[in-house]
């Protein structure tokens, strides 16, 4: 993988400054109206994550010149939401854990009884686990979605798994480079939180490429383009 690559790429664009301040208008645009029910900070997330999918894509069909423009935002919102849909369908284990652990370790607690912290203790190590193997798995389910165009790809659990597991190195880097890429994230938020809206973009945008290097250098498959339609009568 080029991991230097998924850092600079971003600044190759000769429109990066313009196009990363766009991405920085729709997370304050977000932050502003995040009262209204947290829909509009929801929707300037989902929008940022389907331009990561797109620079997945793009990645993994070899065609990212530059960074996709902020136009067909039908497409990035869906794509978006879908990302959101798949992180809480991997997530799920982990949150069935919290619950069968930590109803019993509640009600434990206050009858006075020490079982409770042990359950607490229990719910929040495999909490722990599960995050690390979702930090693995995340990566190349997107890949998989992103690349085929059909979120059920992204639910090819047994593929996936053997996926990650046949290229484990390469998705322990991705994993590290993620994990650089969030902290850079929330550096921004030094500058009076004003910087994150420069910096969280950013990471997207360095993920997305870190999760099309992997997906490709893992021999990952690009769906077939459709065969053109060509009219018989024109013949």
């Amino acid at each position: 993988m080029d991991i230097g690559k998924a850092f600079t790429f971003v600044f190759d664009d000769d429109q990066w400054i313009t196009k990363i301040l766009i991405a920085a208008g729709i997370l304050l645009l977000g932050f502003l109206f995040s009262w209204v029910l947290l829909i509009p900070l929801i929707l300037a997330f989902a929008i940022l994550s389907g331009y990561m999918v797109e620079i997945v894509r793009r990645v993994i069909r070899g065609d990212l010149n530059q960074l996709p423009e902020w136009d067909d935002w039908g497409t990035l919102i869906a794509d978006g939401l879908k990302v959101f849909i798949i992180g809480i369908v991997y997530a799920l284990p982990a949150i069935i854990i919290s619950i069968c652990l930590g109803i019993p370790g509640g009600i434990l607690s206050e009858n006075g009884e020490g079982l409770g912290a042990l359950f607490s203790v229990a719910a929040s190590c495999l909490n722990v686990l599960w995050a690390i193997i979702l930090s693995l798995l995340l990566p190349a389910a997107i890949a998989f979605f992103a690349a085929e165009g059909e979120l059920s790809a992204a639910f090819r659990f047994s593929e996936i798994i053997a996926f990650v597991r046949n290229n484990l190195a390469t998705y322990l880097v991705t994993l590290v480079m993620s994990w650089v890429a969030s902290i850079i994230g929330s550096l921004g938020s030094v500058v009076c939180g004003v910087g994150a809206l420069v910096t969280i973009p950013y990471s997207y945008m360095v993920m997305g490429h870190l999760y099309g290097q992997a997906y490709n250098v893992s021999g990952g498959r690009v769906a077939a383009a459709a065969a053109p339609v060509v009219d018989e009568e024109i013949l």
